[in-house]
């Protein structure tokens, strides 16, 4: 029976995604390998525009790694993309040649458009479209709203209501959280920044009013999910589909922002590298 193995690997502003998948012939999927490594490419892009060194060097060192996973399974097909921090970035260009000509892998970069296409289209598969899909990376927050799913094996893209907006994790916390644990007043800017981005002016992009589904994806959600269960060892199954309320949300994020750094990687479910990061996220 005929078998493909397909990779896919998402570069992001903080982390590096692989996911292989094995597709039978029957339509069955089954996952030969899930991986997610922190390298934080976009550090330092808030000032620089540019990819640093450091974080160019940690980067190719795990899509390495993650290449020989792949030659390791017999991958036939690896698709790799990069998102918000590739679209930023003066010298991806040069970055996106050196991992071709070191790793044989070959990135591109999707639009802000196209990576919510892909995120609702994701989402939608498991909570039905009359959904509102909130992706908050590293250096980038799509929110994303669609019409009436029209085929049998996914939403059309061109019905899907995107907007990108240029705050994340990362960029927020390099721009705004200076004291640690954060001080009140880097507290309140960092609100005030935030409530400014995601004033939306377009209609179509906002929650209908048969809407009541707010789905939360990536680093950051994932994180607070393990957080309010108090996860010693992450475990995605569990994760995927729970429920946070609004009062809870509060309460972790009062913790957080009353920790500093250091303390906040005691916390179970918060993985180390995102210390730093999660409250801004």
């Amino acid at each position: 029976m005929q078998k493909s193995k397909i990779a896919a690997i998402d570069i992001g502003t903080h982390s590096v995604l692989l996911l292989i998948v094995e597709k039978k012939q029957t339509g069955e999927i089954k996952v030969l390998a899930d991986e997610a490594t922190l390298t934080r490419i976009g550090e330092g892009m808030g000032s620089t525009n540019l990819f640093l060194p450091a974080a160019m060097e940690r980067t190719l060192n795990v899509l390495k790694k993650y290449k020989k996973i792949c030659d390791d399974h017999e991958v036939e097909t690896i698709l790799t993309v990069g998102t918000a921090a590739f679209r930023k970035a003066q010298n991806a260009d040069l970055f996106i040649e050196q991992v071709s000509k070191e790793c044989g892998i070959l990135i591109e970069i999707i639009s802000g458009k196209k990576e919510a296409a892909f995120t609702w289209k994701a989402a939608s598969t498991d909570f039905g479209p009359d959904i509102v899909v909130v992706d908050i990376g590293g250096g980038s927050t799509e929110i994303i709203t669609a019409g009436q799913r029209t085929m049998d094996h996914g939403p059309e893209t061109k019905n899907i209501n995107a907007v990108s907006l240029p705050i994340g994790s990362v960029l927020l916390t390099e721009k705004y959280c200076h004291s640690d644990p954060i001080s009140d007043e880097d507290y309140k800017n960092l609100c005030e920044a935030i409530t400014k981005k995601i004033e939306i002016p377009d209609r179509n992009t906002r929650a209908h009013e048969h809407t009541n589904t707010l789905v939360a994806i990536a680093g950051t959600a994932t994180t607070l999910a393990a957080i309010k269960m108090k996860m010693k060892v992450y475990k995605h199954q569990e994760v995927h589909g729970s429920k946070i309320s609004l009062g809870e949300l509060k309460k972790i994020i009062a913790e957080l922002k009353s920790k500093t750094v250091e303390e906040r990687k005691k916390i179970p479910g918060l993985e180390p590298g995102r210390a730093d990061v999660i409250l801004a996220g």
